[in-house]
């Protein structure tokens, strides 16, 4: 008897993440793993949220505020989604799974894409740039059947 391909459908934003695959012996979906970052889920303006260091001009006695090289709040969602994308490169390459299926935001989208190896990215068979995190389980063959 030939295997049922085993397709994992990864939901996905920058704070939560679950990969869910059909169920074999009844309708319905199984989770396969599921990530939460509780360091995502802090608003933006509380990241860094001591007062940034201050400069003085040199032409004149003004002094203003410097700004961070780079936002705190976006280097935790790119860490999150890398975490989502490591779990993908480790048991999603291997032979026991053989497609992926994607909904992600379109910057998390694009971020695990480019953070999956050429192994995991070849088993890539849909994608859609939706947030469907909150959705329950139940209503994913809707979005399914819209990729076909």
């Amino acid at each position: 008897m030939p295997r049922h391909r085993v397709t994992w459908i990864v939901i996905a934003d920058g704070s939560r993440a679950r990969i869910v695959k059909h169920r074999e012996e009844a309708p319905g979906f199984d989770i396969v793993a599921e990530f939460d970052s509780p360091a995502a889920h802090v608003a933006a303006h509380l990241i860094g949220a001591e007062r940034p260091g201050r400069t003085q001009e040199s032409q004149y006695s003004g002094r203003h505020a410097i700004e961070p090289r780079h936002d705190p709040h976006e280097e935790r969602l790119t860490a999150f989604i890398r975490s989502v994308a490591d779990y993908l490169n480790e048991h999603g390459a291997s032979a026991a799974v053989d497609d992926l299926i994607l909904f992600a935001p379109p910057r998390a989208l694009g971020e695990m894409r480019k953070m999956l190896n050429a192994a995991v990215a070849g088993k890539i068979r849909a994608q859609a740039a939706k947030d469907l995190t909150k959705l329950p389980l139940d209503e994913l063959p809707q979005h399914l059947a819209a990729l076909s």
